[in-house]
């Protein structure tokens, strides 16, 4: 008798715990992302696996996420893809079939997000990176994936346009980029825009993705005599190129980077000489939005750095505003079915984040622009636009600095 009491109290107690337990994970939204905490994009990724977690603990803060009246909270689900375009596919398809998560978040990298967001398309389940700018990921008709980079081919845009108004205006440009698909994208428009507004694309050149040693390529933009340089690549490559030039004592006037100058590891890693180093980036801590999460982007700044301990960048603002966009689609939706998501994700219209208001092409790719950064006595600051400060321009010389 003692022992069926036993059992059956045992077996109501393990009843009661698995009808918790569903009516937790019920109560549970699962977004899931294949992202680099490894490898060669480690430093990058770890910017969004911070604001991805820093903006779910937000919502979950506010409590959670609304559909007709019942509030879900946002769990993530993360895997490392070691920075491996296929080991990132093959996770994602976990995440979709083993984790059952309910939505995705991007990796970062265009290279990567590239085959990702096609596993997200064969199992329709929108995807929205904040990681990838390159044309290439919307160009292929794939009606799940949202980007909220703009897109690679404008990054240096902004940064020629300031050129055009410095006196006397440069002449000669030389341009440098990786062969992954956002830095190509990027020299393409670079060249394009350049040409465009009347400057001598003196220096036109491609390098290994991952490349350490610079020499060739500076020599040729200094033999060249390039008054402003721009490189597209990634932070290892940026952090190179300045010590190289340094070494080499190539001091354009310009030199104008897109991923590294915003990050906290490159000015740690170069120290004085990060100084003047131009950046460009969607996305500047000057700026100053309304928020969806946040009440606006300097309440944001100084939490997240009270966190976190360095400045944010626009990789982080990114990240911020994917999370907003989801929690204001499936509020919208009053669903958590995928392709009524999906829909509502295509229909954001003005949504105010503290990255700026969001709005998607028909293609998915975000409504943006870029702003040119210059790394002012340690700090990076917004020149263009003028936000305030003012751009030291020409660059001085590495033995005057």
């Amino acid at each position: 008798m003692f022992y069926r009491k036993l059992f059956l109290m045992l077996a109501s107690f393990l009843l009661v715990f698995a009808f918790s337990f569903s009516a937790y994970a019920e109560n549970v939204i699962k977004l899931g992302s294949a992202i680099s905490f490894t490898g060669a994009k480690s430093r990058t990724g770890k910017l969004y696996v911070d604001s991805y977690k820093f903006a779910v603990n937000k919502v979950n803060e506010m409590g959670g996420v609304n559909v007709n009246g019942k509030n879900y909270k946002f769990e993530l689900v993360f895997y490392d893809d070691k920075s491996e375009p296929t080991e990132s596919a093959r996770l994602v398809e976990k995440l979709i079939t083993v984790d059952k998560v309910d939505f995705l978040l991007g990796p970062y990298s265009s290279g990567i997000t590239i085959p990702n967001s096609i596993v997200a398309r064969r199992y329709r389940i929108p995807m929205i990176e904040a990681g990838g700018a390159s044309s290439k990921i919307f160009n292929k008709g794939n009606e799940y994936i949202f980007g909220m980079l703009p897109r690679a081919e404008d990054y240096f845009r902004s940064t020629l346009e300031f050129l055009t108004e410095q006196d006397p205006k440069p002449n000669k440009i030389a341009i440098l980029y990786a062969d992954d698909k956002f830095d190509v994208s990027v020299g393409e428009g670079a060249k394009a825009a350049a040409e465009e507004m009347g400057f001598d694309v003196v220096v036109y050149e491609k390098y290994s993705e991952g490349a350490s040693d610079f020499t060739s390529a500076i020599t040729k933009a200094k033999d060249a005599g390039a008054e402003a340089t721009l490189v597209a690549g990634h932070t290892e490559e940026a952090i190179n190129f300045v010590q190289q030039s340094k070494e080499l004592d190539y001091s354009p006037n310009l030199l104008g980077l897109t991923v590294g100058p915003s990050e906290a590891d490159f000015r740690k890693a170069l120290g004085k000489d990060a100084n003047y180093i131009y950046g460009v980036a969607s996305w500047s801590t000057e700026m100053n939005f309304e928020g969806y999460l946040f009440e606006d982007t300097q309440t944001f700044v100084k939490k997240f750095t009270d966190k976190f301990g360095y400045d944010p960048d626009y990789h982080n603002a990114a990240g911020i505003a994917a999370i907003a966009v989801y929690k204001d689609a499936i509020e919208r939706a009053g669903s958590l079915d995928p392709q009524k998501i999906r829909d509502a994700i295509a229909e954001t219209s003005g949504l105010k984040t503290i990255y700026g208001p969001v709005d998607f092409m028909d293609n998915g790719q975000i409504i943006g622009s870029s702003v040119v950064l210059q790394i002012l006595d340690g700090k990076v600051r917004q020149v263009y636009p003028a936000s305030g400060y003012d751009a030291v321009y020409p660059m001085p010389e590495w033995d005057n600095r």
